[in-house]
C-alpha cells in the first residue's frame, strides 16, 4: 500500500508487531494503538501484541485506520505483506460478487461480468450425481442455486417451507463438481439436523459422508475435527461452534470448507454473545460461506449486521457496527439496497400452495369453567386502578398478567401451578371463592370445554384414519390432553415440547437417544400406519420441522397475541411439497359467554388484524423486520400496545 502520503513501517515478528515512522503520536492514534489494541509506546512508533493466532486480521485493522489517518503502509516482514495481499483480494473478490450478484438480479448491466447459466449449473450438478429423478429443483430453488453461485457467497432468506436446504446442497454438489471445497460444515438448530440428513441422502446419494459432530466431550471432539476427510458434511451446533472454534478453523486451513449457517437469524445479536464473533472467526478462514432463514430480521434491521459478516467477515457487505446502525437508523431502505446483491428472496406465494382453511368454532363455557373465568376478569378489572391515566391503567392491566385469561379459557386448572416458560407463578391468594372453584375444578370431572370439542373433532378423524397436530402454548395442556386423548381415542398419541430433548441435546444413553428425542417422535407420529396426533406446543416446533407430508389438519387448544408463532405453526403442516389436491385445514375453537365472545375472541381479532401484515413480512418477497424492534417471544404473547388496549376496554365493559 504505497503513495505520496508518510509510510509507516510494519513488521511482524515473535507474536508482536512494531508500527514505526512519522506521524503516529498524535491523539487520536494514541487512543487507537494504546485504548483500542493495547500496543506499548516506543521510540518512533508502537509495539502491539497479537492476540489472535496470526496476526492478519490485527495488521488489516492497522492497515485501515492508517489509511483514515491519511498514512500508508509499508510492509517490512513477509506476514505482513501476505496479510495486505489477503485483503486487497479481499476487497476485489467482494466487488466482483457485488457486480455478479447486480448483474444476476438485475440491478444493473456489467459487460465484462460473465456468469454460468442455470443449464450449465444443473448439467453439471446430473453429471456430478444429483438424482434428478426423486429431488427435481423447482424455478425458485434454480434462482436461488444461480445466484449463490453467482455472488459466491450468499444468503437466502426465502420464506419457510420453499426448500432452502435443497438449494443449498445443489450449491454443495456444483462447488464440488468444479473443486471449489474439500468439505463441508453446517452449522444450525438442533432440529435442523434431520431434514439435512433427510435431503442430502435423497438429492445426492452416496456422495457425501454425512456425520453429526455430538454426544462428544471436548477432548473427543478436537479428535474427531483433526481427523475430517474431504467429502463429508458435518453437522454442529451453535454451542459447538462457539467451543471448537479454534479447531474448526485450524480444518480451514488444512481443507477447503463451505461454511453453511442454517437458521441465521439465532446469531442476529448485535452487541455480546459468543456465537456471532465465532462464526465470523471461522468465516474468515473458511472458502465459501453461505446463511439460511426464513425471518432474517425477527427484531429489526440491526438483526442482519452479524449474518452479513459471516458472508463477509472483513465488514465489506455492512460497514462498521457503528456506521451501519446510524444508515440503518436514518434509511433501512438504502442499506437493503446496498444488500441485494448478496441474497435471494421467494414468496411463499410463488410456491403455488392451495390456500388453507382457517375455521374458528364457538363453544359455551361449562358452569364451572365459566365461573373461574369470570372471577379471573374480575381481579384483573380489581387491578385497574379507577382515578388513573389510560397509561397507568394499561400498566396496571400488563403487571396484572392477562394471559391468564387465556389460561382460564383453555384450561382453568392451569391457575394451580406456575407456569414456567412464560413465568407466570400460581394464582397468589386467591379469594376463597376462586380457590374453592379451583379444587372444585379438579374434583368435578368438568372437562375444558376446548377439550371436549377437540376430542369430538378427533373422533372424527380416526374414523376417516387421518392424522392431526394438537397445537397449546401451555405445557401441561400438553400432559393432560395427551392422557385424555390417549384413554378416550386409543390412538398413538405423540407429545413434544421444550422437556423432550432436541436431536443433539445432551442424552443419558443410547436408548435415551432413539426413544426421547423430539425427531424420533415426530418420525413415529407421522410414520404410524393410520391416525395418529401430535400434541405440541410452537415454541419447541418453530423451526426446520415438516409435518405436511402426512398431516394436513389442526386444532388450537388456545393461542396467545404472538402472531409469528401463530403462522409458524401453521407452516408446519402448509408448506412446499404438499400432496396434490390436498386442503389444509386449521380448527379453532373460542370460547363464548351467552353467545358474546370471551378473550378468544380478541385474540383472534388481534391475530387476524396482525396476519395481514405479517404474513407479508414473513411470506412475501420484500425483505423486512417480522415484528417490532426489541420484542421477545414473553411480549409478543402478552400482546402489544393495540391488544393490551383491546383488552382493557372488553373489562371495562365496551364489549
Amino acid at each position: 500500500m504505497k503513495g505520496t502520503a508518510p509510510q509507516v513501517r510494519v513488521k511482524l515478528a515473535g507474536g508482536v508487531i512494531e508500527a514505526l515512522g512519522e506521524g503516529l503520536d498524535v491523539r487520536p492514534l494514541r487512543l487507537f494503538f494504546r485504548g483500542v489494541l493495547g500496543g506499548e509506546h516506543v521510540d518512533g512508533g508502537w509495539r502491539i501484541p497479537c492476540r489472535s493466532a496470526d496476526g492478519n486480521e490485527l495488521i488489516v485493522r492497522i492497515a485501515r485506520r492508517l489509511e483514515i489517518a491519511g498514512l500508508t503502509l509499508e510492509a517490512e516482514s513477509d506476514q505482513v505483506d501476505l496479510a495486505l495481499k489477503h485483503e486487497i483480494e479481499r476487497v476485489r473478490s467482494f466487488e466482483r460478487a457485488r457486480k455478479a450478484g447486480e448483474v444476476m438480479l438485475g440491478i444493473a448491466e456489467h459487460d465484462n461480468v460473465k456468469t454460468l447459466s442455470a443449464d450449465e449449473l444443473l448439467d453439471l450438478i446430473a453429471e456430478y450425481g444429483w438424482n434428478t429423478d426423486r429431488r427435481t429443483l423447482l424455478p425458485h430453488q434454480v434462482q436461488g442455486f444461480v445466484h449463490a453461485m453467482t455472488a459466491v457467497n450468499a444468503a437466502n432468506f426465502s420464506v419457510p417451507g420453499t426448500g432452502k436446504t435443497a438449494t443449498a446442497l445443489a450449491v454443495i454438489a456444483a462447488h464440488l463438481a468444479m473443486d471449489h471445497i474439500d468439505t463441508i460444515v453446517v452449522v444450525g438448530p438442533l432440529s435442523c439436523f434431520r431434514p439435512w440428513e433427510h435431503e442430502t441422502a435423497i438429492a445426492l446419494p452416496g456422495k457425501l459422508d454425512v456425520r453429526r459432530v455430538r454426544g462428544m466431550q471436548r477432548e473427543e471432539r478436537a479428535r474427531f475435527w483433526q481427523r475430517t476427510q474431504p467429502g463429508q458434511l458435518l453437522l454442529c451446533s451453535y454451542a459447538t461452534v462457539a467451543t471448537d472454534q479454534f479447531e474448526i478453523e485450524r480444518l480451514c486451513r488444512h481443507l477447503r470448507v463451505l461454511l453453511i449457517v442454517d437458521e441465521s437469524h439465532r446469531v442476529k445479536r448485535f452487541r455480546g454473545g459468543q456465537w456471532a464473533p465465532a462464526l465470523v472467526g471461522i468465516a474468515r478462514m473458511a472458502r465459501v460461506r453461505m446463511i439460511l432463514t426464513g425471518t432474517p430480521m425477527p427484531q429489526g434491521p440491526l438483526d442482519l449486521w452479524s449474518q452479513f459478516n459471516i458472508l463477509w467477515p472483513g465488514e465489506e457487505a455492512t460497514g462498521s457496527r457503528i456506521n451501519y446502525q446510524a444508515r440503518a437508523n436514518a434509511d433501512f431502505g438504502v442499506v437493503i439496497r446496498s444488500l441485494e446483491p448478496f441474497f435471494t428472496r421467494t414468496s411463499k406465494d410463488a410456491l403455488g400452495l392451495k390456500p388453507l382453511l382457517v375455521r374458528t368454532h364457538p363453544v359455551e363455557f361449562g358452569s364451572v369453567q365459566r365461573e373461574v373465568y369470570e372471577l379471573i376478569e374480575s381481579r384483573l378489572r380489581q387491578a385497574i386502578p379507577d382515578a388513573a391515566s389510560w397509561q397507568d391503567k394499561l400498566d396496571a392491566l400488563r403487571k396484572a398478567r392477562p394471559i391468564r385469561l387465556i389460561q382460564s379459557a383453555s384450561n382453568p386448572d392451569l391457575l394451580n401451578q406456575e407456569d414456567g416458560f412464560f413465568r407466570i407463578p400460581p394464582i397468589e391468594v386467591p379469594t376463597g371463592t376462586l380457590m374453592e372453584r379451583l379444587h372444585r375444578y379438579r374434583q368435578c370431572g368438568e372437562l375444558p370445554v376446548k377439550f371436549v370439542w377437540a376430542l369430538e373433532k378427533l373422533e372424527a378423524l380416526k374414523r376417516a384414519d387421518e392424522k392431526c397436530v394438537v397445537w397449546t402454548n401451555f405445557i401441561r395442556n400438553i400432559d393432560q390432553f395427551s392422557r385424555l386423548a390417549r384413554e378416550r381415542l386409543g390412538v398413538p398419541i405423540f407429545s413434544v415440547d421444550g422437556r423432550v430433548p432436541a436431536a443433539n441435546d445432551p442424552i443419558t444413553s443410547p436408548s435415551d437417544e432413539l426413544d426421547e428425542t423430539r425427531e424420533a417422535r415426530i418420525d413415529q407420529f407421522l410414520n404410524h400406519d393410520g391416525c395418529s396426533i401430535l400434541v405440541a406446543n410452537p415454541a419447541a416446533c418453530a423451526e426446520s420441522i415438516s409435518l405436511h407430508s402426512h398431516c394436513h389438519t389442526a386444532i388450537y387448544l388456545d393461542r396467545t397475541h404472538d402472531c409469528a408463532r401463530w403462522l409458524q405453526s401453521i407452516d408446519r403442516i402448509h408448506r412446499l411439497g404438499l400432496p396434490e389436491g390436498v386442503t389444509v385445514e386449521i380448527h379453532v375453537p373460542e370460547t363464548m359467554m351467552d353467545g358474546h365472545p370471551t378473550i378468544d375472541g380478541l385474540v383472534g381479532a388481534a391475530l387476524q388484524r396482525k396476519s395481514a401484515t405479517m404474513s407479508e413480512l414473513l411470506e412475501g418477497a420484500e425483505l423486512r423486520a417480522a415484528q417490532a424492534p426489541g420484542q421477545d417471544t414473553l411480549d409478543a404473547a402478552e400482546g402489544s400496545r393495540e391488544d393490551l388496549e383491546a383488552v382493557l376496554r372488553y373489562l371495562l365493559g365496551e364489549r
